[in-house]
């Protein structure tokens, strides 16, 4: 017979720095898993703070205004799902020139994007490439303008605007816009971190500096060219006190003055139609920031770190 072969030890004891070690990566797993967890708990707390008075409004603005009322006074959950749908309330805002306003307010937003990056890239470019007296200050100037409340410059801007007699014209709602001082910053930092070389080149080919501008500079900025033009048209989308203030007439309202008039009769408030014009009115920004958002975040990180 074959002599038995001794069994070997299966249980390790491992040596007490070793499981020192062990016991440790174990903790920090621990807290990492721990801390990952309200994390998201927090996140996901802070989204249903933000996402459920925006789908009580949507739903709401599908529904009678005597449906809104009941599920408020006393609140019910219903509020979040009606039994009811119906599009009354969007029928009778754009009866009472709820589109007209979705169009000025667009056609505005537009025209101040472009002409703001025109100009605003302009001014970027210089900062960034030339050398002139008094650049420095001008500069700081800029940036100065960042810290300033529009509120402390309605007076004035509404003095200028009332002497050369825009009130109640387009001019009104756009010229006061075009200089904005965000942009300049984001363009001034993105052209500050293009090579010199690529400029020495296309001036020793014989490029002046328009063609340089148009055909190097603004296809190299297109990031920053959204990112603006998503800050400019928000801007002008949102903006209430001067348009309201400037131009009062129906024809050239905006939509956030539509959304605050369009509700509101001697009776009773009409939340239904407050609702509907209050979903449109976030609806628009929101499916523009959402494709553009990457151009968004990039250009932002890459004028903070320059």
């Amino acid at each position: 017979m074959n002599p038995s072969l001794p069994k070997r030890r299966t249980n390790l004891v491992l040596p007490p720095v070793a499981s020192q070690v062990t016991a440790g990566i174990r903790y920090r797993r621990a807290v990492s898993a721990a801390s990952s967890v309200l994390s998201y708990a927090g996140l996901i707390l802070l989204a249903l703070l933000v996402l459920v008075p925006l789908w009580w409004v949507m739903v709401s603005s599908f529904t009678t205004r005597e449906t809104v009322w009941a599920n408020v006074l006393p609140f019910s959950f219903r509020a979040f799902l009606p039994e009811e749908f119906t599009l009354a309330a969007y029928q009778e805002i754009f009866s009472r020139g709820f589109g007209r306003a979705i169009a000025n307010t667009l056609f505005v937003g537009a025209v101040t994007v472009v002409l703001t990056i025109l100009i605003c890239a302009m001014a970027g470019f210089a900062f960034a490439r030339f050398q002139f007296r008094g650049k420095n200050a001008l500069w700081v100037l800029v940036l100065l303008t960042l810290m300033v409340p529009s509120e402390l410059t309605v007076i004035p801007s509404y003095t200028l605007v009332s002497t050369f007699g825009w009130v109640n014209s387009w001019a009104a709602l756009v010229v006061p816009a075009v200089g904005n001082a965000t942009a300049i910053f984001l363009f001034r930092q993105f052209f500050a971190g293009i090579p010199q070389d690529l400029f020495d080149a296309a001036r020793v080919d014989g490029a002046p500096w328009g063609r340089v501008f148009l055909n190097i500079v603004l296809p190299l900025s297109r990031p920053v060219m959204v990112t603006s033009g998503i800050l400019i048209f928000l801007g002008q989308w949102n903006s209430f006190f001067w348009p309201m203030l400037v131009a009062p007439d129906a024809a050239y309202r905006q939509i956030q003055v539509a959304v605050a008039m369009i509700g509101v009769d001697q009776e009773l408030t009409s939340w239904d139609l407050i609702f509907a014009s209050s979903t449109i009115a976030a609806l628009v920004p929101l499916l523009l920031v959402l494709p553009m958002q990457r151009f968004y975040v990039s250009s932002i990180m890459g004028s903070g770190i320059k």
